[in-house]
């Protein structure tokens, strides 16, 4: 099946990522899901990875190759310079070991290539969904057969590893290749000018393929080579950023392919970031209602007079007098200690209300006292002045007597003056403690 009946058309992916030696160990870690970066890989896969080219201890006959030969140039060059009677550098040599045979770059000497698709292209095939399994899957055979094939054609032996994963989220094939070049080592005569071979070295050396040095040749190539199956090129990146920058115009942004370990330590910085923001609102509405549980339970033991709202207590409350063991003192009470936030909150609100009302109430008070002081006042004026014109009709014995009654009255009065302040203080001395 090729795919052409479909209408969206995939490319094919081509990625090369620069090795080492140092690297195959985790690497194969990896490969037998023993070490490093498991969290993509699938509990239940369809089918379990196989391998498509080397053997099973390739990695270890590569590092035993990469050993050989650079025992094999270490000593060609010891016999060299022997044969040159150079032995200042032939204890140099002997001092500094056997070299890598690699110029070091930021790269490595090896590489690893990436091949695959779309997940949703392999899934259009008739066994991905009719549910088949993917043994009978048409696409992930042909898009295999077609990688083992360019691989061998572009690498030939150098292809050391090969293998597909099933047991990720899109299928997808790895494969390492050691690109060993044989370096020959040229001497010119100064008579005549010729160059001469005078000893050949074994190295890595990945720029000896066409492919790794020019990517868009890369990508060529394989648009081409998988185009019988309905894939095609990836987009021309650097050919757009070539014609905008001779045009004047803004590049594209250049794309950075990520590593996939890189990708999912940054999924997972992530997910602890999201995970700990919900953490942190979950805590957020926890309190809040434990806040709200405490002013529901605590204003409702007010109203029902289990609370003296005017009293500053233990978490912010303290009971009525008797009221101590009541249920509804002890439940707020254990809510006033789950959230003190809460509780010092309705307990300052109902202290400034009640202040306010009992001020108010005290105000209203005095002046109806004084009001009553003042008519009590003028009815025993009224009195001593009727009693005085009786008595001055009556006669002069009534008239003493009439005397000693207006001087009770001064008395009374005074009194009365002197108990109505009195009772002015008093309520503004028990206001202000309760405030």
């Amino acid at each position: 099946m090729d795919g052409s009946q479909f209408h969206t058309r995939y490319p094919v992916v081509l990625r090369f990522e620069g090795i080492g030696p140092e690297n195959i160990a985790g690497y194969e870690k990896h490969r037998k899901r023993v070490g490093g970066d498991t969290g993509h890989i699938l509990e239940h896969p369809p089918a379990p990875n196989r391998r498509l080219i080397g053997s099973e201890n390739w990695a270890v006959e590569a590092l035993a190759e990469i050993a050989e030969i650079k025992a094999q140039n270490f000593a060609a060059e010891l016999e060299a310079l022997e044969q040159r009677k150079r032995k200042k550098d032939i204890q140099k040599r002997l001092a500094e070991g056997p070299h890598n045979p690699w110029r070091p770059t930021r790269h490595g000497p090896m590489r690893e290539v990436i091949l695959t698709a779309n997940k949703e292209w392999f899934d259009a095939d008739p066994a991905a969904v009719f549910d088949e399994g993917v043994e009978g899957n048409q696409r992930i055979a042909n898009f295999e057969r077609l990688s083992v094939a360019w691989l061998k054609e572009q690498f030939g032996d150098d292809v050391i590893h090969a293998r597909a994963d099933l047991d990720e989220e899109a299928y997808h094939i790895h494969a390492v290749i050691m690109p060993r070049v044989c370096v020959e080592i040229k001497r010119t005569d100064k008579v005549t000018g010729d160059k001469k071979v005078i000893a050949t070295r074994q190295m890595l050396q990945p720029s000896k393929f066409d492919v790794i040095e020019d990517y868009e040749l890369a990508q060529d190539s394989v648009g081409t080579w998988f185009s019988e199956i309905g894939l095609e090129r990836g987009e021309k990146r650097k050919e757009a950023f070539r014609q905008a920058v001779s045009q004047g115009e803004t590049p594209p942004p250049k794309r950075m392919h990520t590593k996939t370990r890189d990708w999912r330590r940054k999924k997972d910085r992530e997910l602890v970031r999201r995970e700990r923001d919900i953490d942190d609102r979950a805590d957020a509405i926890e309190e809040r209602s434990a806040e709200a549980d405490a002013i529901i339970v605590i204003t409702e033991a007010i109203a029902a007079g289990v609370i003296d709202p005017s009293a500053n207590g233990t978490a912010g409350i303290a009971p009525m007098k008797g009221r101590e063991n009541d249920v509804a003192f002890l439940r707020a009470q254990s809510k006033a200690q789950q959230s003190p936030v809460g509780a010092a909150r309705v307990a300052q609100a109902f202290r400034r209300g009640w202040g306010a009302m009992l001020k108010k109430a005290s105000a209203d008070a005095i002046e109806r006292v004084s009001d009553e002081f003042r008519a009590a006042n003028r009815t025993l004026d009224e009195a001593t002045s009727m009693l005085a014109k009786i008595g001055a009709a009556l006669g002069d014995g009534f008239t003493e007597n009439v005397g000693a009654l207006s001087e009770l009255t001064q008395r009374l009065k005074k009194a009365v003056i002197a108990g109505n302040l009195s009772h002015e203080r008093t309520d503004k001395k028990k206001f202000k403690q309760r405030q």
